[in-house]
Formats: C-alpha cells, structure tokens, sequence
C-alpha cells in the first residue's frame, strides 16, 4: 500500500480513531458470544454497536446540530430496531422486514446525500465509467443477474432487485457529493462495504450458507456505518455546512 493510500484511510482525530478501535472491541464481543456461546447472548452486544455509533456521531456535532445531523441519527437509529424481526418471524421473513427497514433508513441518507448537494453529472464519461458505472452498477447487478437471479424464488428477486436498485442508486449519488476529498474517500468506502453486506446478507439467506456468514454481514455493515460517520464528520469540519439549519 502507498503512502498516498495509506494517508487517505487513516483517521485523522485521535478521538474518532478511539471511538473506531472502541466499536471494533464491542462489534469482536458479539460476534464471539455469537459463535463461543449462543446467538441470542450477542444481541445485546449487537445494539450496543450501533448505540455507540449514534453517541459518536452525535458527540460530534451537539453543539451545531442541523437537519442533515438530525436526519442522519434517525438513519443510524433504524438498525437499533431492524434486526428484531428476525428473532420474531425467523431467518427468511425476518430478513425481509429487516430489509424494509433498512431501506428507510438508506432512504434517509440518500435524501441527505441531495440536501448535501450531490446531482448526477456526466460531463466526464470516462470517470463516470471507471468511478460510478462500473463499482456501483455492474458489479451488484452482475451478482444479481448471475447469482441471484436464476436461484431465488420470485417473490425473493422482486425485493431484492428494490432493494439492490436503492442501493446502486445511493452508491452512485455518493460520487457526486460536493465535499472535500478525503470525506468523499470515506463515504466511497462506506458504499462499498454496504453493497458488500447487502450481496453477503442476500446469498446467506436465499442462496446458501458459508462459513462466518454472519460476521462478514456484520462488520461489513458496521464499517459501512463508521465510515459514514468519519466522512460526514470530516466533511463538516473542513468546510462550510450548506445544508440549512433546523
């Protein structure tokens, strides 16, 4: 790895660097009480990451709280709840509701995406080809096309296809934020961990288990929220806010 790349993902606030390394002990907790000892025993761990990743970034910003704060709380909130229908209805139907869920919640981030000013722009169609169309769009519809497609039931390939459009869509808007550099590198970052978890999650469920399925799920999709959090935060302390304030 060069120096340029190890310098774009480092984190550069020791406190965020803290708060990073303190998710990750919490996030190794459950997984172990997961695996060592019984699923249900690492729920309470699993919440407690993502109560920690809401007191992160609102520790953050408190004292300068806008919309866009607002509404990404609530997003980060959502996964509080969404893995409770899992325990109620089982995998199958419990991934499903767990899904809706957390479509509303990227749903959310995507309307702060547009509020943060990002609008597709194709003045540059070799960049748009090598940065937006081919990581955002062909992979995850390759997979879905070629894995999922020809296995799952149909009622499976519409929700997953929703699901999957959402996705490709807020992962291509995240190109086109207007923020500096390195929180962009970051939310790129995230994109790719979430899809990563999201075809993970899918192929576990409605195609086939493999070995530490539910970890690769989990700290994909934790990733995806820290990063998140570490280039929204990034992006508000190296430039003006242009979203509005509440």
């Amino acid at each position: 790895m060069d120096g340029t790349l190890k310098r774009s993902l480092a984190i550069e606030s020791p406190k965020s660097m803290l708060k990073f390394i303190i998710t990750a002990v919490i996030l190794l907790i459950e997984l172990i009480l997961y695996y060592e000892f019984n699923p249900k025993f690492s729920y309470p761990f699993r919440e407690l990451v993502h109560v920690f990743l809401l007191y992160w970034y609102y520790s953050e910003r408190k004292n300068v709280l806008n919309l866009t704060d607002k509404l990404f709380l609530i997003s980060t909130a959502i996964p509080l709840i969404s893995p409770i229908p899992i325990y109620i209805f089982g995998l199958t139907w419990g991934t499903l509701f767990e899904a809706v869920l957390l479509l509303i919640s990227y749903q959310i981030i995507i309307i702060i995406f547009i509020r943060e000013g990002a609008k597709f722009r194709f003045t540059n169609k070799t960049n748009t080809l090598i940065k937006v169309f081919i990581p955002y769009v062909f992979f995850p519809l390759a997979y879905f096309l070629l894995i999922i497609a020809p296995l799952a039931k149909m009622d499976v390939i519409a929700v997953t296809f929703i699901y999957l459009a959402q996705m490709m869509y807020m992962a291509a808007l995240s190109a086109y934020l207007p923020f500096p550099e390195k929180s962009k590198w970051y939310i790129s970052l995230a994109m790719f961990f979430v899809l990563f978890a999201s075809g993970a999650s899918v192929h576990r469920v409605y195609i086939s288990h493999y070995e530490f399925d539910h970890a690769i799920v989990r700290i994909f999709a934790t990733l995806c929220r820290a990063f998140l959090i570490v280039g929204l935060i990034n992006r508000f302390n190296t430039q003006p806010v242009f979203a509005k304030a509440s």
